[in-house]
């Protein structure tokens, strides 16, 4: 079986950064930075995000299965982009709307490079840290055919710990923060983000989910970003300042894994590969987050 192009940053959702100042016949694109070679392109949906056969699993028959894919495509990305809308045209969610999109923000986390990365090591390392998970039955089916006497892939893990994760999203309090006119989010590889803004410490961006301080922040498309945080519950929809807009790009870019994306030409200041800049963007105090 032939590899496929696999997004692990969905499509419909990259198109909510789509730079639309473009007349026929050209279409749309977003501006991509490259930090490792210091570039700035324009390209299509299609050929950003993605590598070939990143989902790919071997059966034991050495034929390659899309289950992996697939679950992503009916499980996840499906039902997330109509809830998706509803987030930004400021439309109250249900219960079961929520959860949904709970595993939408997890996936969105855990289904980059850079948090597989990781989760290669915590799995290789699982019996040292003495963390030994059970593989649910819902899992097992999923994945059976894959199975060896290494037992789960890490692609199987990250599925498995959304079992863990999403009750954590969901609880949390959400706020939707939306861009002033003329400004915009970037989003990037790695669009979710975990952060203490009054820790001085850089931690993983996945690390630190029972800290009372954390926030996760997510770009949602280029006028509209997801707060989450434990506390005291807040407005549901509000305007975004210029402290947090400068604070969350911030973090987008100083965290993504290679790529920033964008619906505009990125500003020169986030451009600085090394990031040897005001690092009080990403420590920003607590009070300048209520």
């Amino acid at each position: 079986m032939e590899k496929r192009r696999n997004h692990y940053v969905p499509q419909f959702y990259l198109k909510g950064f789509l730079d639309n100042r473009v007349t026929p016949p050209h279409e749309p694109s977003i501006w991509v930075y490259d930090k490792q070679l210091d570039k700035l392109k324009k390209k299509g949906t299609k050929k950003i995000a993605e590598l070939n056969g990143y989902y790919d699993l071997k059966l034991i028959t050495g034929e390659i299965t899309t289950a992996v894919e697939d679950f992503f495509d009916k499980k996840i990305e499906r039902p997330s982009s109509s809830i998706l809308k509803k987030i930004l045209s400021q439309t109250l969610l249900t219960d079961e709307e929520r959860i949904q999109f709970s595993y939408f923000i997890y996936f969105s986390l855990a289904r980059v490079p850079n948090f597989l990365n990781y989760m290669t090591w915590f799995y290789r390392n699982n019996d040292k840290l003495d963390f030994n998970l059970k593989t649910s039955t819902e899992t097992s089916k999923l994945v059976d055919v894959t199975l060896s006497s290494e037992g789960l892939t890490t692609l199987e893990f990250m599925i498995e710990m959304s079992e863990i994760f999403v009750p954590i999203i969901y609880r949390m309090n959400w706020q939707f923060h939306i861009a002033p006119q003329n400004k915009d989010f970037l989003t990037s590889d790695n669009p979710v983000i975990l952060n203490d803004p009054s820790s001085k410490n850089i931690h993983p961006t996945f690390m630190g989910w029972n800290n009372p301080n954390i926030h996760l922040t997510f770009p949602l498309d280029s006028a509209m970003c997801l707060r989450a945080t434990w506390g005291r519950k807040r407005k549901t929809y509000i305007k975004a300042s210029p402290t947090f807009m400068r604070a969350v790009n911030f973090r987008t870019s100083f965290f993504a894994t290679r790529y920033i994306f964008s619906s505009r030409p990125i500003e020169p200041l986030l451009l600085d590969g090394d990031f040897l800049y005001n690092m009080s963007d990403i420590y920003e105090s607590k009070q300048n987050w209520e």
